[in-house]
């Protein structure tokens, strides 16, 4: 579904997924811009008489996020589609937590309640079809003036800024105000929908990835969840890529404890060493989540991972295995 053949339900604009960068580290280069990587989740509104948002893997988020419901009136070049970042504030800077919070639930009078303690601000920082033309093959400096001209900031949407050139300041800068890191983009890229391409890379101080839960391990104790067991895609085939015990708070703990009996599968799907495979209940690999760790090992293997939450904005089959080599990248 990376292309344009698949539609909104009502709508001339064509359903897509948003472009996707590749890691890399920091540099500086007069052919890109530098904005912030926002701790969020990626969303494309497609505003008509309405607004949609859809995340990475398709899913709607328009009853999730009910305060971002208006973003169509702020536009002024309907129909629309506008790439961005479903963030929450708080302190100052985006707090992934109080999203997550918001983004597991169900209930509308709920979701109401929390929209009114956490509200959501979209971070709008692309445009792919203004006034039901397809700016897809503009290149970006000309699709972010466009934006600038029909998005009228204010409310719960606003315009990420960016910067020109010095791009390893700018990364130095967002991690020292703790963000969680800086994107670079060519200033004539254009927008590729679905596709992992050089034209955008990626800035982190701090290792992050999206892998599959693919079982767990009870805990001791107190704790009742030990750890969960994680793994990657390579050659269509899931791969262990370690576990992780740390990260999740009492409360997140019950939350994935209600949840994994419920996929529980004879074995992982997956091979795991000898040592975990006795003590780990397998479950359908269908949850992702996020994790932050310091490195890998020469076989793959996550070192000192902490969990960072459930994402279900994102596919499990967009959770690439993590080569031991993947951050020798730059551009």
């Amino acid at each position: 579904m990376d292309g344009g053949s698949f539609l909104q339900a009502g709508s001339p604009l064509p359903l897509l997924r948003p472009m996707l960068a590749v890691s890399s580290r920091p540099f500086d280069s007069t052919r890109f811009l530098y904005e912030v990587k926002w701790d969020g989740y990626r969303a494309l509104a497609y505003l008509d008489g309405g607004t949609v948002l859809r995340s990475r893997n398709l899913k709607d988020f328009t009853a999730t996020f009910p305060e971002l419901g208006g973003l169509h009136s702020g536009v002024n070049n309907r129909p629309a589609i506008i790439d961005g970042e479903i963030v929450i504030f708080q302190d100052g800077c985006p707090s992934f937590a109080a999203l997550q919070s918001r983004g597991r639930l169900e209930d509308p009078v709920k979701i109401r309640g929390m929209a009114r303690r956490y509200p959501a601000i979209f971070m709008a920082f692309d445009v792919l079809y203004a006034g039901g033309r397809s700016l897809l093959h503009e290149p970006l400096h000309r699709r972010k003036e466009i934006l600038g001209e029909m998005l009228k900031p204010g409310g719960h949407v606003l315009i990420s800024d960016f910067i020109i050139q010095e791009g390893i300041a700018f990364a130095a800068a967002c991690a020292a105000r703790g963000l969680e890191g800086a994107m670079a983009k060519h200033l004539d890229s254009p927008y590729l929908p679905g596709q992992r391409s050089r034209y955008w890379c990626k800035f982190r101080h701090t290792k992050e990835a999206e892998l599959v839960i693919c079982g767990y391990q009870p805990g001791k104790g107190r704790r009742r969840l030990g750890a969960l067991v994680l793994g990657g895609y390579r050659d269509g085939e899931l791969v262990y890529q370690g576990k992780v015990g740390t990260g999740f708070n009492r409360e997140e703990e019950e939350n994935l404890l209600r949840l994994l009996p419920g996929l529980h599968i004879p074995r992982p799907p997956l091979a795991l060493p000898p040592v975990e495979a006795g003590r780990t209940m397998g479950v359908e690999p269908v949850l992702v989540c996020a994790v932050e760790y310091l490195t890998l090992t020469a076989d793959g293997i996550l070192r000192h991972p902490s969990y960072r939450g459930l994402r279900p904005d994102k596919s499990p089959r967009e959770c690439r295995y993590l080569s031991p080599d993947w951050t020798k990248s730059g551009y």
